[in-house]
């Protein structure tokens, strides 16, 4: 009963974050009763598996090995019973893992009867044969594929080697499964030529065979949210999540997915999970990326994704965070930069946004119009695309009449396509059409709500000298999202408009340096805000 208490106290400790008070505690009660032999050997063994998660917290993995080793080397080993030991051997192969000792975590799963081996122990085997290019990957990922039909990894990694001239592996243990790689390869290049329709609908017929296959489902989801379809995209992702808590493809997207939506609890809920789920994938440090730069702290949000480039250095997600970082910071140079270089590890409706977005904000707007053009060219229906060449030409007073077509057209395609929004509404007040940005705000905001809507509706009341509705429109903004500096800077100067004697006279503006500012809230709308 204490040995219990104790290891749920310890286990509290970490689950809050607490881990140096965890190792201490462990130090003190766990370690003296791991030699006390009067304790029973099962309640020993919990406390050396409680004790190694201690260290492993501390990532002090070489004294987790080496006091499993001597706990398991002493008289205690006779007193164990044989599902005991597996499971200390399975305890050894996460360490030699952790350490990338590859070849010793083969060998200890080894040590398991080839009949007692879990699902999770042969692929954990195949990875280790493939990363030492053992001979036995090939028999090891066979055997994984009897177990679990649908494992992807299996079918990529007996794909790509030499002997498979097929394009088509087949498997049929029960005589109804199988995979077909080829359409996995199809709906991939798919995906990479931005024709996500038809990626959608070769992953749904993948799904409908494999219904329990998360990367599948994390893949189509992916592409739902290239198109702009963000609700469906996060049922997906969720659904993917749920059958497969250790999903980790496409997860930095999907951070992305949920900074939209400025739930920034949620980004760093999703964080949390992949880190805790392995440290060395880049994912999980792009979604706290994206946390801190939720939070306005853009030098952490840095420190972070550089972390997670090194650890990936082709990680596409990893570059297009920074750029958007550096587009927050005011850096457009530097995060067309990172845009690009996200662009050419691996090019998405994404990565073509980001690029022609920094261009405008560097005002070198032929670049812009060339990737506006070729995105255009290669998403013929899509309202993004057309928003995007529209909000490119919106910056060429001789093209305003072309640009308000090309918006109106992608919003008559998609009403909640906010590029297309954002963009009308800023050629309206470069024209000083106010009434009609006015108008378009209204019409489109009851399905578009978000901080950055309310923040641009109010920024074009104010302009219209609508104080009282601006400011009402600032504070939806703000309650939506408490950190947009946008709409702070615009509440605080409506107010100041508003209530012109609320402060000393030493604190007041003179009239001329209110109508400047007034004169630059028109230089700053008119300047596309990027929505991240």
């Amino acid at each position: 009963m204490i040995t219990q208490v104790l290891i749920e106290e310890i286990k509290q400790l970490l689950d809050s974050e607490l881990c140096d008070s965890a190792l201490q505690l462990a130090e003190l009660e766990c370690k003296p009763r791991l030699l006390d032999k009067q304790v029973p050997p099962v309640e020993r063994l919990s406390l050396l598996r409680i004790y190694c998660r201690c260290l492993h917290a501390h990532k002090n993995y070489r004294a987790s090995l080496r006091t499993i080793t001597e706990f398991i080397s002493s008289s205690i080993r006779s007193q164990l019973s044989a599902d005991d030991l597996e499971e200390v051997a399975r305890d050894i192969s996460n360490v030699r893992w952790e350490l990338k000792e590859h070849d010793m975590c083969l060998a200890q799963l080894r040590q398991i009867p080839r009949s007692h081996r879990t699902t999770k122990d042969i692929a954990r085997m195949a990875r280790c044969a493939a990363l030492i290019q053992s001979n036995d990957a090939h028999d090891l990922y066979m055997e994984l594929l009897k177990r679990q039909p649908n494992a992807a990894e299996a079918y990529m990694y007996l794909n790509s080697q030499p002997g498979n001239k097929g394009g088509r592996l087949q498997y049929r243990p029960d005589s109804s499964n199988y995979h077909d790689v080829a359409s996995f390869t199809t709906a991939r290049s798919m995906m990479l030529r931005l024709e996500y329709r038809a990626a959608i609908a070769e992953y749904q017929r993948l799904a409908r065979r494999h219904r329990a296959n998360a990367q599948v489902i994390a893949q189509q989801a992916t592409c739902h949210y290239m198109l702009n379809e963000t609700r469906k995209a996060q049922l997906l992702y969720e659904r993917a999540r749920a059958l497969d808590a250790s999903l980790m493809q496409d997860m930095g997207i999907f951070a992305g997915l949920l900074m939209q939506t400025n739930d920034a609890y949620a980004v760093y809920g999703l964080g949390n999970q992949l880190l805790k789920t392995d440290q060395m994938r880049p994912e999980g440090w792009v979604a706290m990326a994206r946390y801190f730069l939720m939070k306005g702290q853009t030098q952490e949000a840095l420190a972070i994704v550089w972390k997670a480039q090194t650890l990936a250095p082709d990680h596409a997600e990893a570059y297009y965070v920074e750029g958007a970082i550096q587009m927050a910071s005011g850096s457009a140079d530097e995060a067309a930069d990172m845009y690009l270089k996200a662009h050419g590890i691996e090019r998405s409706a994404l990565t073509y946004r980001g690029v022609i977005e920094a261009y405008v904000r560097c005002g070198r707007y032929k670049n812009a119009f060339l990737y506006a053009k070729e995105l255009a060219e290669l998403m013929p229906q899509n309202a993004g695309a057309l928003a995007m060449v529209g909000m490119v030409l919106s910056h060429s007073p001789e093209s305003h009449e072309k640009a308000a077509k090309l918006l109106v057209g992608a919003l008559e395609l998609d009403s909640r396509c906010t590029e297309a929004i954002a963009a009308l509404a800023s050629l309206y007040v470069t024209n000083e059409q106010l009434p009609q940005a006015i108008d378009l705000l209204e019409k489109y905001l009851p399905e578009n709500e978000s901080d950055d809507m309310y923040t641009r509706y109010a920024d074009v009341l104010t302009l219209a000298n609508e104080l009282p509705k601006a400011a009402v429109n600032y504070t939806a903004a703000l309650e939506l999202n408490p950190n947009n500096e946008r709409a702070k800077v615009g509440y605080d100067r409506v107010d100041r408009l508003m209530h012109p004697h609320a402060e000393s006279e030493d604190e007041e503006q003179p009239n001329a340096e209110m109508d400047e500012a007034a004169d630059q809230r028109v230089d700053d709308f008119s300047d596309d805000e990027v929505a991240l």
